[in-house]
């Protein structure tokens, strides 16, 4: 699932001048020396930057995108995804929604191309009418509305996309220096003097495939903090962390954002078989005793079974201070959170 649904202005000139300065007087290896010592329970939260493709759709009496077709409010996402981060992160993952542009227009593609409304709806009756290329021109998007330099002078650390299928988004990306996969492409040629990253979210979808969004982000992180993952090999924590019995020789841990434990297929979230797993063990990380116990989807809970999953998944992810025999931090929201030190600086694990 890379992308959804197959799927401002710039600060001027004294941000730039400011953005400059921050630079310029602010000791690196101070400010991401700061940054890894300060426990979970201080680290800032994560600023963030909505930029909100939601177009007038005349022919709908003249009401927004989401609200012609149906679909949900964007605001309303926005609150349910961050409340259920911040909960099941136990406060380490936190987001401050700095500012929200909501923006009459459809995005641009890489080859230029912007859908009209009548277009939009077009595509959306028939998919065989929706363009090609579909990606988003992600770079030219980042330029357009000063995204660089918010990031340099500390204002934005993060920028969520929202808007409908067929925009485009991939479900998480990152831009910047060092960029790296996180289920999308790393922008490294946009002009910022830090990383970050770019969440894309569908108005046509619910809170639960946010938090997939964000499952698959920190897939892509724990694998590249672990040199690969393979469902089938059980060589390092983050497999056994990831197991499933379907793809796993028959061990279950707390499953991957695709396969639960006890699934058979993908996005098995409501299957009631029961499995043996480790899951709750993983909550005492790292001091794991092999307990096992059985699960199904009776464990973690519906009606809406996708996010309920999502949720237990986000619970489990180990939070412990201090590093594992095998150099790995024993709380791996920091490799989320902090990626730029943590992952990309490969600072030493503390």
């Amino acid at each position: 699932m890379a992308k959804l649904g197959r799927s401002v202005a710039a600060i001027g000139v004294m941000g730039a001048i400011v953005a400059a300065l921050f630079v310029l007087f602010t000791p690196r290896s101070a400010s991401r020396r700061s940054a890894i010592d300060a426990p979970a329970s201080r680290q800032p939260p994560v600023r963030v930057l909505v930029l909100d493709f939601d177009p007038v759709i005349p022919d709908s009496g003249r009401r927004r995108m989401h609200q012609a077709f149906g679909w949900t409010s964007p605001r309303t996402l926005a609150t349910g995804y961050t409340r259920d981060v911040a909960e099941a992160s136990g406060g380490r993952m936190r987001y401050d929604i700095v500012e929200w542009r909501t923006l009459d227009e459809f995005p641009p593609k890489r080859d230029g191309f912007r859908y009209t409304p009548a277009a939009y709806a077009a595509c959306l009756a028939d998919t065989n009418r929706c363009h090609e290329p579909d990606g988003l021109d992600y770079d030219g998007t980042l330029t357009r509305y000063g995204v660089p330099a918010l990031i340099d002078v500390g204002s934005v650390d993060e920028v969520w996309l929202f808007g409908g299928p067929y925009f485009g988004y991939f479900e998480s990306a990152m831009a910047g220096p060092g960029a790296f996969d996180i289920n999308g492409d790393a922008f490294t040629a946009v002009r910022s003097q830090r990383p970050f990253v770019i969440m894309g979210f569908s108005t046509e979808r619910g809170v639960a495939e946010m938090l997939h969004n964000l499952c698959h982000r920190i897939e892509a992180t724990m694998s590249r903090v672990y040199g690969g993952w393979q469902a089938e090999s059980l060589t390092t924590a983050w497999a056994r962390f990831a197991a499933n019995a379907h793809q796993s020789g028959g061990r279950a841990g707390v499953g991957s954002c695709h396969y639960p434990p006890n699934a058979t297929g993908d996005y098995d979230y409501a299957n009631a078989r029961a499995v043996e797993s480790d899951a709750d063990d993983w909550l005492r990380y790292p001091n794991l005793t092999g307990a096992r116990k059985p699960v199904s989807a009776a464990t973690w809970g519906g009606p809406d079974h996708h996010r309920e999953y999502m949720r237990w998944w986000l619970r489990h992810l180990p939070r412990a201070p201090g590093t594992n025999t095998d150099g790995r931090l024993n709380d791996w929201w920091r490799y989320v959170v902090q990626f730029n030190d943590m992952v990309i600086g490969n600072a030493p694990a503390r």
